[in-house]
């Protein structure tokens, strides 16, 4: 929705994500994070008494309407006390470290380099300040950020909180533009297939 987008575009609209035609006035712009769906997806579920949410997505984010402006991104939330058992016993509530941890796993199952990026103490305004970071490679490259959502963001989407997440650009991973998956020419016959059936 308008109020969403604005949330995750600096308190902005952009107005190349505005669609013409949409198919709901709460559908009516293209989404710049997918941490949007996913925080009011947790809020959801909350309301129907599960406190202990994780959800995760993979899509599409945009920053404009130009093919490059279109990354692939994954991402996902966290909250309540998702890691039931631990060294220290009992249940600990999820915080800024089990975000990470998480963006770092899927950064490594994506096939970054993880022991060669850098963790700087940034990040985009709907994270809590001093509670949440960015995973670069060198300074231009940013491949994600996790963190604490921030409580002003929360409430405007009235969802309870404290709640972490992270989102990971895909596209900007090195070498994954390079890998093909394409499949070799198909070798079919020209002509049709033929069965027999004897049945005596």
């Amino acid at each position: 929705s308008e109020a969403h987008a604005k949330l995750f575009n600096n308190g902005q609209r952009n107005r190349d994500l505005v669609l013409a035609n949409p198919i709901s006035s709460e559908l009516s712009d293209m989404r710049p994070s997918l941490l949007a769906n996913l925080i009011a997806a947790t809020g959801r579920n909350m309301a129907r008494g599960f406190q202990d949410v994780a959800l995760f997505e993979v899509g599409q984010a945009y920053a404009g309407d130009r093919p490059e402006d279109e990354t692939l991104r994954a991402a996902g939330t966290r909250r309540g006390d998702i890691v039931p058992r631990n060294w220290q016993g009992g249940q600990r509530a999820v915080d800024v470290f089990t975000a990470k941890a998480d963006a770092l796993a899927v950064l490594e199952a994506a096939g970054a380099q993880v022991q060669s990026v850098q963790v700087v103490a940034e990040a985009p305004s709907w994270y809590h300040p001093g509670r949440s970071g960015t995973i670069q490679m060198g300074p231009q490259n940013k491949l994600a950020t996790f963190g604490e959502i921030h409580p002003r963001i929360l409430a405007e989407m009235d969802v309870k909180g404290p709640l972490v997440a992270f989102e990971v650009n895909l596209s900007a991973i090195p070498g994954t533009k390079t890998r093909s998956s394409t499949r070799a020419a198909l070798k079919a016959s020209d002509l049709m297939a033929l069965k027999r059936d004897f049945a005596f």
